[in-house]
């Protein structure tokens, strides 16, 4: 098992390979391995998804694996 959070400004859901995974800023807990990471609807942010293999993580050192607002144009 590994660990993750996912950093973005406001509290949004996280997906994970498609299905809901939890929310932005708390400790996830996922399969060793590639995954494709998004926060959903509205496509708000960027990147749009970030492909990131995950190993080696701990709940103390989890993955970090950010996202920042866009505005509209």
């Amino acid at each position: 098992m590994e660990f993750v959070i996912v950093k973005y400004p406001e509290s949004r859901d996280v997906f994970v390979d498609e299905q809901v995974a939890g929310r932005t800023g708390e400790t996830l807990q996922i399969e060793t391995g590639h995954h494709r990471f998004t926060l959903g609807d509205p496509p708000d942010y960027a990147p749009p998804t970030r492909e990131v293999t995950v190993a080696g993580t701990n709940p103390i050192i989890p993955m970090e694996i950010e996202f920042a607002p866009v505005e509209d144009e």
